[in-house]
């Protein structure tokens, strides 16, 4: 894991659980092998989970399932956070009755075709009949959803369009985005469930309340001086608030050089 995705995973759980309460891994036995040896089990408030072992789903085509998995295992109402996510203060209140993701996509044909062209799916899989593919689709970079019907209803569907889906070549975007992120809104619209979203969509980078890495990460592998001093704003961040981690921040092998240069 790139140092920046180190720092922001952790801000991104140790900000979660000072404002909103428990967070838990859920990964693989390869992932908590990881976890263990950067030093980082006691990150999160609840033990980490390995959940994510034998999930049969091609990891190519849909590098994100294991997300869905994880939301599986969740009790409702509950929020499935991605580690390059930080929520910076309560947002508890912003949490009731309707579904909440990151923010809305426009359905660019590029990452979002017409499913009719774009998929070759098995001879007994049908979309459901109450889906409605002109709604935008919704990243899941953060997701609320209130209820276990919504929730079970959306992972089912996700995971039947996934083992239905025949196209040997086809592009992972496309493929894991319409399983993760256009179901999503059509399962909520179906079930009667408004989706809100935290940020807008023409104004991504209006980030007040939470900071969300996404494309920056691209800016940061490309530049190393501004990946340096990103680094550096996140370790300084950790020092401030969470005290305590500088001992584990010493400790990891890539987070220690930042130290010294502090």
């Amino acid at each position: 894991m790139p140092d920046y995705e180190l720092l922001t995973m952790m801000l991104s759980a140790l900000k979660w659980r000072q404002w909103n309460g428990t967070i838990q891994m859920v990964t693989d036995s390869a992932g908590a092998a990881f976890f263990r040896r950067a030093g980082l089990l006691e990150l999160w408030s609840e033990p980490v989970s390995t959940a994510l072992d034998g999930l049969e789903i091609d990891p190519f085509r849909f590098w994100a399932a294991g997300k869905l998995r994880a939301l599986r295992g969740m009790d409702a109402p509950c929020v499935m956070l991605d580690t390059d996510l930080i929520v910076w203060a309560d947002i508890q209140p912003l949490l009731t009755d309707a579904a909440v993701a990151a923010h809305r996509e426009a359905l660019n044909p590029d990452v979002y075709p017409d499913p009719a062209d774009a998929f070759v799916l098995a001879a007994d899989y049908a979309f459901p009949a109450l889906w409605d593919f002109s709604l935008p689709a919704a990243n899941t970079a953060f997701l609320y959803l209130p209820s276990d019907k919504l929730k079970n209803d959306y992972v089912d569907a996700a995971f039947a369009f996934m083992r239905a889906l025949r196209n040997d070549a086809i592009d992972p975007t496309v493929s894991m985005c319409f399983a993760e992120q256009r179901i999503l809104p059509m399962c909520a619209a179906s079930h009667g469930v408004p989706l809100r979203t935290l940020l807008d969509e023409d104004a991504l980078n209006d980030q007040t309340f939470l900071t969300h890495l996404w494309g920056h990460k691209g800016e940061l592998e490309a530049s190393p001086e501004r990946r340096v001093a990103y680094c550096l704003r996140c370790v300084l961040r950790i020092l401030r608030d969470f005290p305590a981690w500088e001992s584990v921040l010493a400790a990891n092998d890539q987070t220690a050089p930042y130290l010294d240069n502090l």
